[in-house]
This record gives structure tokens, C-alpha cells and sequence, in this order.
């Protein structure tokens, strides 16, 4: 029996005796895309429960609340008329935001004076916290400049001039590679990602704890073959579940794809050889998939969230950044999101670099590893062999 034969039995293995397998690796990426696809397919934040006390009841203040309930992003779900009523809809979560109008509101903008609005919003979820204060914020400085330009002309200047002396300092934005903000194109690709490593961990773990559990098929073939001929298929259907996953994410939820396939195929390559060889070694000291499931589990977690995608790495303490090196993930996820959204991703040779090496590194020391184990399982039953007769 050679590599080839072993890769046969592999693939039986996959698709008939355990379909599991197949599952893990096409299924745990492709579920997390479709879940948190379609979870934050609108892409912002929108319908944000707000509520309005206006004491002032103006034309002015009504212009205004005309002018918040115009956003897609906030929705008005009441008009309390007393202060408390307005904390009674905060405290019981009918509304994640108030704003108050003062009694003199009006007057004070129509007399050239400064009238403080008050914006109260729930901290509690910070995602709806920045969408609200941000959007309100817009808003009111949409609303004021025409105002303060409008009371300035009145005042002998010039339009022009009115413009120039009410709003001299311009403020113009541009966001490169998601300027609609979009969680779907920030979040999406690093969840499944992080269902990807998994998808790769739990396979191979089950092939080989299996084949702790029958080493004398093999028992004379080369521990290199062995290796070669069990990875290989997996090697390549995590492939194809890898660019499926991201064909589907671009072709179902138009999450853009601006860079180069060949760099997506090295970066895929370079990182399923490290979660091959990691899954490997660890398997190697799992006595059944269950002890390997809760391990794997438990590293998920943390993967991801020291992985520097949803938090800046150069945000992080020392200690955490030095941890933080030592997971794929950081040297996958965002790499892809920037390949994807951005095109290009500064530190790409370095990741595929580091994983490259760790990944044979470790895939070498796992087959070492083997080796050695069926070395002593194989001398152990000869004893008791020798002993029995």
C-alpha cells in the first residue's frame, strides 16, 4: 500500500464510513456566511428605536424632528411630553435614545444664541450607541448650517460671505474601501473564517484519532506516506470549501472582491497547512474526538477574538499582542477582509511566510509524532504477544 491507496481510503472514509467529515469542511464556513450574511445584510445599523420631547413645539423644533424622523436610521416611537415620561421609555427599553428640545429653543437660535439640544442614548450596546450619535450628529449639523448662513444674511452679509462667516471651516469625508460603513463587508469574512478553522480542525482530528485506533493496517509504511496520503484530500476540500465560501459571500451578499485570486489561493494554502499540522499534533494526544472537540472549542474563542479583526492589535496590551501572534487566525482573517474589500493587504508576504513554515513545521512533528507512537504500540503488542505464547 502506498500514498495513493492511503488517500483512497481517506476519501472513503470522508464520504461514505464517516459523512461528518464532509460536513465539517464544507458546512462550518458556508453556515456562519449564510447566518451573519443575512443577519447583517442591510448592511448599517438601521431602525433605531429614538423618541422626541419637544417642549418648544416651534416651527423650528418641528423642522427638526421632521428632519430625524427622515432617517433610515433612527425611527420615532413616541413624543413623551414630560421628562419623565422620557426616562420611563429609556429605563424600559422602548427607545435606545431620547432627544430633548428645551421651551426656548427657537427663540434662542432665532436671536443668534446658542440652544443646546440634549441627546441621550443607551450605552449598553455600543453599535447602536456610535450609529445614533453619529447620525444625530450629522443631522443637526445639516440642519443648523443653513440656519446660522440664513440669520448671518440677515445680518447685511452677502450669501457667499453669509456661508463663509457661519461655516468656515469645511468638513468634507472620504472613506475608502467601505464608505457605506457596512458590517456585513467588516464582520462577515472573519466569522466564517474562524468557522473555516474549525471546519479544518475536526476532520482531520477524527482521521487521525481513527487511525491511532488501527495502526497495524499501516504498520509497515512509511510515516510520510501515511501523512501524505490521509491530508491530501482534505487538503484539497478545504480548498474548495475555502473559495466557495468566498464565492458565495460575493455572489450572495455583493461583498467585494477587489484583489487577486492567486493571493487568496497562496494565503488559503499557507494557512490550511497550519491548521492541518496543528489539528494533527493536538489529535495525537487526544485519546477520542470528544477531548479533541472541547479543546478545539475552547481555542475558538479566543482565536478569534485576539486575532486583531474586531480589535485593533496595536490597541492591545503587550502581553496580548505578543499571545496574539501565536493564533492563525491573526495572520488569516483580516488579511482576506483587506484582500477582498481593499485589494491589497501590506503585511501579505509576511503572513503567508510565517504560515507556511509553521504549517510544515508542525505537520512534520506530528508525523514524528505518529511515528513514534506506532513504534511503541507496535513493540507493545509484540511483547504481549511474545508473552502470551
Amino acid at each position: 500500500m502506498n500514498w495513493w491507496h492511503i488517500c483512497k481510503r481517506e476519501l472513503k472514509d470522508i464520504f461514505i464510513k464517516d459523512p461528518r467529515r464532509i460536513g465539517f469542511i464544507f458546512g462550518a464556513s458556508l453556515a456562519y456566511l449564510f447566518i451573519f450574511g443575512l443577519l447583517y445584510a442591510p448592511h448599517v445599523v438601521k431602525n433605531v428605536p429614538l423618541i422626541i420631547y419637544n417642549e418648544d413645539q416651534s416651527q423650528l423644533s418641528r423642522a427638526l424632528v421632521q428632519a430625524l424622523a427622515d432617517s433610515e436610521r433612527l425611527q420615532i416611537v413616541g413624543q413623551p411630553a414630560s421628562e419623565e415620561e422620557m426616562q420611563m421609555y429609556l429605563h424600559e427599553k422602548k427607545a435606545y435614545a431620547a432627544i430633548h428640545i428645551p421651551h426656548d429653543f427657537a427663540q434662542n437660535v432665532m436671536a443668534g444664541r446658542s440652544s443646546p439640544v440634549l441627546m441621550i442614548v443607551d450605552g449598553s450596546n455600543l453599535l447602536i450607541t456610535n450609529t445614533v450619535t453619529t447620525t444625530i450628529q450629522e443631522i443637526i449639523v445639516a440642519f443648523s448650517q443653513p440656519i446660522s448662513t440664513k440669520l448671518t444674511e440677515t445680518a447685511g452679509l452677502l450669501p457667499t460671505l453669509a456661508h463663509n462667516k457661519s461655516a468656515p471651516v469645511q468638513y468634507n469625508l472620504r472613506v475608502l474601501n467601505n464608505p457605506t460603513f457596512s458590517y456585513l463587508n467588516f464582520f462577515v469574512l472573519g466569522l466564517a473564517m474562524a468557522a473555516f478553522q474549525q471546519g479544518v480542525f475536526l476532520p482531520i482530528a477524527a482521521s487521525i484519532i481513527g487511525e491511532y485506533k488501527r495502526l497495524p493496517e499501516l504498520a509497515g509504511i512509511h510515516p510520510a506516506q501515511v501523512f501524505l496520503g490521509k491530508l491530501l484530500p482534505y487538503f484539497v476540500l478545504c480548498t474548495i470549501s475555502f473559495f466557495l465560501t468566498l464565492f458565495i459571500s460575493i455572489k450572495a451578499f455583493d461583498i467585494p472582491c477587489k484583489g487577486s485570486l492567486l493571493n487568496l489561493l497562496y494565503l488559503s494554502t499557507a494557512f490550511i497547512l497550519t491548521a492541518m499540522g496543528m489539528s494533527s499534533l493536538v489529535a495525537s494526544f487526544c485519546k477520542s474526538e470528544i477531548t479533541f472537540t472541547k479543546l478545539s472549542l475552547t481555542y475558538a474563542v479566543p482565536a478569534f477574538t485576539i486575532s486583531g479583526y474586531i480589535w485593533p492589535l496595536q490597541s492591545m496590551d503587550a502581553f496580548n499582542q505578543f499571545f496574539a501572534y501565536t493564533f492563525p487566525m491573526l495572520y488569516l482573517a483580516d488579511t482576506v477582509r483587506d484582500i477582498m474589500v481593499a485589494g491589497y493587504a501590506p503585511l501579505f508576504y509576511r503572513n503567508i511566510t510565517v504560515l507556511s513554515l509553521a504549517g510544515i513545521c508542525l505537520i512534520l512533528l506530528s508525523a514524528w509524532v505518529y511515528a513514534r507512537k506506532r513504534r511503541q504500540l507496535v513493540l507493545a503488542a509484540e511483547k504481549n504477544s511474545i508473552t502470551a505464547s
